[in-house]
């Protein structure tokens, strides 16, 4: 009830005109779109996709690059979840040929794979030195653009787990072999839930662009953007509709006091709460708060 308070009141901060405030829910935001739609793939089949911030990075860099060359901005911003699923769907088939750790490490190479590019890449991306986009204060649209896309994936997740595709997703984590063996095509779903859970993390790469301005290798497919959504998903409950909403407010909050106490250790915060995690609450927050919730439940 708290959290659905809170969002009626989001469309009324701007209205605050405290940049502070703006900028925060921008970045709670983008995380939340990160993290449910990390869930769509993670969670619901249950392939930890290390590289879902790949997704991310190329929305970005779309829309940047097209921002540049002239386009307006509705374009540039369709560019970015359109080139993350053509990437998706090309690079899916051949990364479920692993499984377990490998599919893990296997995503993860590939994200690290796209930033040395980006890295080496300078006459396109610009390098290290990073890529800017036309000047301007774009906050409050890319604020509103930021929620809204938060908004509109959360209500995809929820139509998928709700969905007969969102039980074949569940039924591939519980046990493949015998999902297959009931007719669930494993690897049609499993492709077809990377291409959409790209998509809404391409599109706020793309809205990140814009607000930024500036965009690099190392925010775009860096560390630190890499391990966010999976642990804020692990913390709230992976699996479940609410636990990555849950697991983002939490840690988006932590997140904020530690920059402030401790701006060189916020990121051990993030492979300290996995092992925290596995060790102490290996159902996340979500399953706490709401007992009912069950990795079965659908």
């Amino acid at each position: 009830m708290v959290i659905f308070f809170c969002g009626a009141l989001l469309p009324f901060v701007p209205w605050v005109g405290v940049s502070y405030a703006l900028n925060w829910v921008f970045l709670l935001a983008v995380y939340l779109t990160l993290a449910v739609s990390y869930d769509i793939m993670g969670g619901y089949t249950g392939y930890l996709n290390l590289g879902h911030a790949a997704f991310f990075g190329i929305g970005g860099y779309s829309t940047a690059l097209l921002l540049n060359l002239g386009l307006n901005v509705p374009a540039s911003f369709a560019a970015g979840p359109a080139m993350a699923a053509l990437f998706a769907a090309c690079v899916g088939l051949p990364l479920f040929r692993l499984k377990g750790a490998y599919f893990a490490l296997g995503t993860f190479g590939l994200l690290n794979l796209l930033g040395v590019l980006c890295n080496n890449a300078s006459a396109l991306t610009g390098g290290p030195a990073g890529l800017s986009t036309p000047p301007g204060d774009h906050s409050v649209p890319a604020y509103y653009a930021a929620v809204a896309t938060a908004a509109g994936t959360v209500w995809l997740s929820r139509s998928i787990v709700a969905s007969k595709f969102g039980l074949g997703l569940i039924s591939i984590r519980e046990d493949e072999a015998a999902a297959r063996t009931l007719g669930v095509p494993a690897d049609q779903y499993k492709w077809a839930a990377l291409v959409v859970s790209s998509i809404p993390a391409g599109l706020i790469g793309g809205v990140f662009a814009w607000k930024m301005t500036y965009i690099s290798p190392a925010s775009m497919f860096g560390l630190e953007i890499a391990l966010s959504p999976i642990v804020m998903a692990m913390l709230g409950g992976s699996g479940t509709p609410a636990g990555p909403i849950i697991g983002a407010l939490f840690l988006t909050v932590v997140q904020e006091v530690l920059w402030t106490r401790m701006p060189y250790l916020h990121l051990a915060l993030y492979g300290i709460t996995m092992v925290l995690v596995g060790l102490f609450l290996p159902g996340g927050l979500a399953r706490i708060s709401m007992p009912g919730v069950g990795r079965n439940e659908g």
